[in-house]
C-alpha cells in the first residue's frame, strides 16, 4: 500500500512539473548554458526551440547550437524523461536522457550523449547536462558538462 501511495504522489508531483515548465527551463531565458568539453575547452550551449514530441514517453525535440571556443555547430536532438533514473535519484532530481546531433561532417562535429538532471528549488532550478561527446568518425571522444 505504501508503494502505491508513493507512486501516486510521484506521478502527481511530476504532472505538476509539466511540459511547459520543462520547455521553459531548457530555454534558460534564451541564455547560454556554460561548461567544458574535455575538461579544458570552454563550451556554451543555447537551445533555440523546444517542443514536446511524444506525450507518452515525455520526449522533447530540441534545436540549438554549441559553441566551443568560438566554433559554432548547430544541432538537433531529443531529451526524454527517464522514470527509473528519476526514482533512483538520491537528490530527488528529475533525470532525462539526452542526445544532440550536430550538423556537419567535419572532424569536430559529432553527438552529445548523456543526461540532463533538473533539481527543483524555490530559488532557482538547477539544470546540469553531462555525458560524452563523440565525433562522427569515432576518432574523438570527450566528456562534457554544461549547466545554468
Amino acid at each position: 500500500m505504501k508503494k502505491v501511495i508513493f507512486l501516486l504522489v510521484f506521478i502527481f508531483g511530476f504532472t505538476i512539473f509539466n511540459a511547459q515548465e520543462v520547455e521553459k527551463l531548457i530555454k534558460n531565458n534564451n541564455e547560454y548554458f556554460i561548461g567544458k568539453i574535455d575538461n579544458s575547452a570552454n563550451l556554451k550551449v543555447l537551445f533555440e526551440t523546444i517542443s514536446k514530441e511524444n506525450q507518452e514517453k515525455d520526449t522533447y525535440k530540441v534545436f540549438g547550437f554549441s559553441d566551443v571556443e568560438g566554433t559554432k555547430a548547430y544541432f538537433e536532438g531529443t531529451i526524454t524523461f527517464d522514470t527509473e533514473k528519476t526514482q533512483n535519484s538520491k537528490d530527488q532530481s528529475k533525470i532525462y536522457d539526452l542526445k544532440l546531433s550536430e550538423k556537419g561532417n567535419g572532424k569536430h562535429n559529432g553527438i552529445f550523449s548523456g543526461e540532463l538532471s533538473i533539481k527543483e528549488s524555490s530559488d532557482k532550478n538547477q539544470l546540469k547536462f553531462e555525458g560524452t561527446w563523440t565525433n562522427y568518425g569515432n576518432t574523438l571522444k570527450f566528456p562534457f558538462y554544461f549547466n545554468n
